[in-house]
């Protein structure tokens, strides 16, 4: 973090990260406009000084001082987790708050308010909840010693009980119980692994099969074995079942689409029902099973996407791109599984109707390829945008870029994904509002059909000259778009984990650190 220059700043703001909770915007807009504030100094909280430059606060803050008031204004935003107190850009900033509250109390000459924001419960501390905009103004702006001292004394008892919990957890009664069971073998789950293990909740996490990575990783980290301690290779449905009754899991987290789509967390609930699941319903993860399915489910909703067709005889698939005109390029997609290389991208109407043979007479990708989707091509920039899922709502992370065609100029096929970056600049902060609506009204509507969407969505989007459109959605984590994501995740993923089973995914400040994030697979 660094110290801030407090000579050039009316108001510091630290810790908001990706957030900007209106009651401070409200603050810091009525500081401008009623109390002669100008500059701000913006600590990890770039995203309110932005939102304050748009309606209805229209207020510009000069990032470069000199400050327009006598009386500074810090306004902090309270870690909400543990895992992210612990965290060391946060433990610098919870130092610099208390140095700066404990300097103003023994030093008359500090004209300094210091308002703590608790982002889980809505509220500013030490502040009534029924307190409106112009009393807080009021309040904080006022020359009342009392309140200030209030202030002070609400943020040292927040950032204490903090600490006390975070000695807790070195105490051998409260060390971390939880043991989670995570599905899969690839570079995705590798990531997974290394964010749960980060949680002080987590005590134990068993990949099932894992990989090199995840057995030499160490720690809460390893590899699932079978009762007699050999390696575990598979799975399957059964054998997931078996070693979470076997290991007393708290949590299944699965990452692959292919167990999601054989049904696991259906067995997993019926088998072990006291055991929570992240990840989609074998109804839910229809919509990475067929891209039929989410064609027609996104059209039904309104929700934007390209024009298409899909087809069960290539016959009748070669006679519609017949009709249309030769100029118009289409895009031709096995509707079933096919590791993410079922996309083929043909420049001609002859190379179409080859594509379509490829995927319906060839069987290029076996059964994937029994119904087929023609559909128009689309321009544009193109981003994977994952979100949190709890059967109710969503919430986007950053989006991000993989590198997805073969060879030189992106001449060659698509791959599953050859490396990634995060966060994509193509993502404005408005088209993240926008595509975030998209994957909530998704989730809404999923819901309305019986088929609760709990887990990660994954929003395939061209970046069109009209707007966001959905290429496609999985059902789960991207690879290796997960290995660039979590690591800009500052809220504990296991918190979040547990919050979307439980169907409580507005009740955690999901958070991000405003950084950047790169992979190469290799």
């Amino acid at each position: 973090m660094g110290i801030p220059d407090l000579s050039r700043a009316d108001i510091v703001l630290i810790g908001f990260g990706g957030s900007a909770p209106p009651q401070v915007l409200h603050l810091v807009a009525r500081a401008v406009s009623d109390h002669g504030y100008k500059s701000v100094v913006p600590v990890r909280s770039q995203s309110v000084e932005g939102a304050l430059l748009k309606p209805p606060f229209r207020t510009f803050l000069n990032s470069d001082g000199p400050a327009g008031s006598e009386k500074r204004l810090i306004v902090y935003n309270l870690p909400p987790s543990l895992t992210e107190y612990l965290s060391t850009a946060s433990q610098e900033e919870a130092s610099f708050v208390r140095s700066r509250l404990y300097q103003s109390s023994n030093s008359p000459n500090v004209e300094e308010i210091i308002v703590c924001f608790d982002s889980n419960h809505d509220a500013f501390l030490g502040i009534s909840p029924s307190a409106t905009e112009a009393d807080l103004a009021s309040y904080v702006h006022g020359n009342n010693a009392a309140f200030v001292a209030s202030l002070a004394g609400a943020t040292l008892n927040a950032l204490s009980k903090l600490d006390q919990a975070a000695a807790a957890q070195l105490l051998p009664e409260t060390t971390s119980s939880d043991t989670v069971v995570l599905v899969g073998s690839g570079g995705r789950e590798h990531a997974l692994a290394v964010a749960l293990a980060n949680s002080p909740l987590v005590a134990k996490v068993i990949c099932l099969p894992g990989n090199g990575g995840t057995k030499n990783e160490g720690g809460k980290i390893s590899n699932a074995v079978a009762a007699d301690g050999t390696p575990l290779g598979k799975q399957d449905n059964a054998t997931v079942v078996e070693l979470v009754k076997r290991v007393g899991a708290d949590m299944v987290v699965v990452g692959p689409e292919q167990p999601l789509v054989d049904g696991v967390v259906d067995e997993l609930a019926k088998e072990c029902p006291g055991v929570r699941v992240f990840g989609p319903s074998q109804a839910g993860a229809e919509l990475e099973a067929s891209k039929a399915f989410t064609k027609d489910f996104l059209q039904e909703h309104d929700i934007p996407t390209a024009k298409y067709r899909t087809f069960t005889s290539a016959a009748d698939a070669i006679a519609y791109v017949k009709s249309l005109d030769p100029n118009d390029r289409q895009v031709v997609k096995a509707s079933g599984l096919a590791a993410g290389k079922g996309v083929l991208l043909p420049t001609t109407q002859e190379e179409t109707i080859d594509a379509i043979n490829e995927i319906m007479s060839d069987k290029a990708f076996g059964a994937a390829g029994d119904t087929c989707v023609v559909e128009s091509f689309m321009t544009g920039p193109e981003a994977s945008c994952l979100a949190f899922c709890d059967g109710e709502t969503a919430r986007l992370m950053p989006a991000a870029q993989d590198h997805k065609r073969a060879l030189d100029g992106d001449e060659g096929l698509n791959t599953g994904g050859m490396g990634a970056y995060a966060p994509a600049p193509c993502v404005t902060p408005e088209l993240q509002q926008e595509i975030e609506a998209m994957c909530v009204k998704t989730v809404e509507k999923m819901k309305e059909r019986g088929t609760p969407y709990v887990g990660v969505l994954y929003a395939g989007m061209m970046l069109t000259p009209n707007g966001p459109s959905v290429l496609e959605f999985n059902c789960r984590f991207g690879d290796p778009e997960t290995q660039v994501v979590l690591p800009l995740l500052e809220t504990d993923l296991y918190e979040v984990f547990r919050a979307c089973c439980d169907g409580k995914l507005d009740t955690i400040d999901v958070r991000f650190k405003e950084n950047v994030s790169a992979a190469t697979v290799v």
